[in-house]
């Protein structure tokens, strides 16, 4: 008997559906009355079937997704506590992760929205949790927790106004579940405000929008499995959407090279997904106009001869991202085998060159903004990470320099957009790896395994990469430079916009394209 009985215990398959059966009743209890939910959730108790290990896991979604739905700060207050206590004990699990990323965004959602300062506020709270859904993705890589994780990533991106990385987020979360609603209509919201606002291509746009509200409405019930009964009512007139007619991109004349960049989503162009193949030129994106005073020192602005500058150096290191990944090189080089299966020669090289040329372009970018906004500071010190904020002292809190402070104050989101991104890349952020790489191939070595990177003889001037793990960093640090880009031509765009509002007297200069 007892025999059986231990038996029982460790049958994970038991745990397992008694584990979602409670989950299943107290998630429903949230819909109908959260404060009734946390009290079920603190009144767990142990049985032959869940320890207490297995309740505390369970419990903490309910204290965190209650407290949310109740402003209960105490119970995610509570939840978080208790999920740190867990994670100490097992560091490496991306349930955890998941749920404790979004405790901390729930704290940060539950304080109190005093104006652009919030930003500055809950900063650290965000970050972290931006960076525990990455870890959870990449623990739980293609389960249906990575493409949760994923999908919060790409929620908590767009409260920051960094909807071209949110789109790539919830396209990365459909590849672990192609059934994932909440992604599908995220990021059809996405295409969707896009193309309400006049940008990019409309036609394209409104066609993918519509792929994934078809996609999202077969899968009706996965929202609700996903995010509840709230959540589906909210989007219920979304998923519901007939949008109109709209053409998907045709890709059926594009060369190899078009196809690379369509498939990774590295057009610089406003339209976020698909390629305009009618157009030579179809790295569209660009700076519409410039307002200056009329004692302004005559010729065209500097800022558009930077933006040429910028966009060229991203396409250049996009263009080899693609030779070293899609192209056939010749190496004429000759190199010692180093017995660890390290990939030397020319493609190796490229790969680096395109990731650091990247972060180059994000440096130049803090430079260029430094010119259009009129910051202080010597160009040549400049860099994308610490742009933005004042340096802090001890105990101070962050803040955003003054002029960026006005900037935002009046209502300038795609400035938001920037100095999140640099918060990111700092250790501690989800977009360390990128800024480590760079700095590792530019002032150190970078070597690129096929496998065994950690077999390798230690030397602390050398950082041992996967290839595989590299090649999906490269693609990832493209398409967040595409990203930044296009927050700098949004942020002038916008600003733009509110200076010509101001100017009842202006004169136009046109500036033709280059070619």
């Amino acid at each position: 008997m007892d025999h059986q009985k231990m038996n029982k215990v460790v049958d994970t398959k038991d745990v397992e559906r008694r584990f979602r059966e409670c989950h299943a009743t107290l998630n429903a209890l949230i819909d109908q009355d959260p404060r009734l939910a946390i009290e079920a959730a603190r009144a767990l108790t142990p049985d032959d079937v869940l320890n207490g290990r297995d309740l505390n896991a369970l419990r903490v979604g309910i204290l965190i997704d209650g407290g949310i739905a109740a402003n209960d700060v105490r119970a995610v207050d509570e939840g978080v506590n208790l999920l740190q206590r867990l994670l100490d004990s097992d560091p490496n699990r991306g349930d955890l992760q998941y749920s404790l990323a979004n405790g901390l965004t729930g704290k940060a959602d539950l304080r109190s929205y005093s104006g652009p300062a919030w930003y500055c506020d809950t900063a650290d709270l965000r970050r972290k949790a931006r960076r525990l859904y990455r870890f959870a993705e990449e623990g739980e890589a293609g389960s249906f927790i990575a493409s949760q994780a994923l999908t919060n990533l790409g929620n908590a991106l767009i409260k920051a106004y960094r909807s071209v990385e949110a789109y790539d987020c919830y396209l990365s979360a459909l590849e672990s579940d192609p059934t994932n609603g909440v992604a599908l209509t995220g990021a059809a919201k996405i295409l969707l405000r896009f193309a309400n606002e006049g940008t990019g291509n409309r036609d394209v746009l409104l066609g993918v929008a519509a792929r994934h509200l078809r996609t999202a409405r077969e899968n009706r019930e996965r929202i609700r499995e996903l995010a509840g009964e709230q959540a589906y009512k909210q989007l219920s007139e979304l998923i519901e959407t007939r949008t109109e007619s709209g053409a998907l991109p045709n890709l059926s004349s594009a060369t190899n090279y078009q196809r690379f960049v369509a498939k990774h989503r590295l057009a610089l162009t406003p339209t976020i997904e698909g390629l305009d193949l009618a157009m030579q030129r179809w790295d569209s994106l660009h700076i519409e106009t410039i307002t200056e005073t009329i004692n302004t020192e005559h010729g065209v602005p500097p800022i558009f001869a930077m933006f040429n500058v910028l966009k060229a150096d991203y396409l250049t290191a996009r263009f080899l991202a693609y030779l070293a990944l899609e192209e056939e090189l010749t190496d004429s080089g000759k190199y010692s085998d180093t017995l660890d299966y390290a990939t030397y020669g020319i493609r190796s090289s490229v790969l680096t060159l395109s990731q650091r040329s990247c972060m180059d372009v994000l440096d130049k970018t803090a430079v260029a903004a430094s010119e259009y906004l009129g910051l202080p500071g010597d160009p040549k010190s400049i860099d994308f990470q610490t742009r933005w904020f004042v340096k802090p002292k001890r105990d101070e809190p962050l803040t955003w320099q003054p002029e960026i402070h006005r900037e935002i104050a009046l209502g300038n989101t795609a400035l938001i957009a920037l100095t999140e991104v640099s918060y990111d890349l700092p250790e501690g952020g989800f977009l360390q790896n990128k800024r480590s790489i760079r700095n590792t191939s530019t002032h150190r070595f970078a070597v690129l395994h096929d496998f065994g990177a950690k077999s390798s003889r230690e030397c602390r001037h050398i950082d041992h990469y996967e290839r595989g793990a590299f090649e999906n960093q490269l693609i990832e640090t493209l398409q967040l430079t595409r990203a930044v880009l296009f927050y700098f031509v949004e942020m002038i765009k916008l600003r733009e916009k509110r200076l010509s509002k101001g100017s009842p007297l202006t004169m136009r200069l046109c500036v033709p394209d280059h070619d």
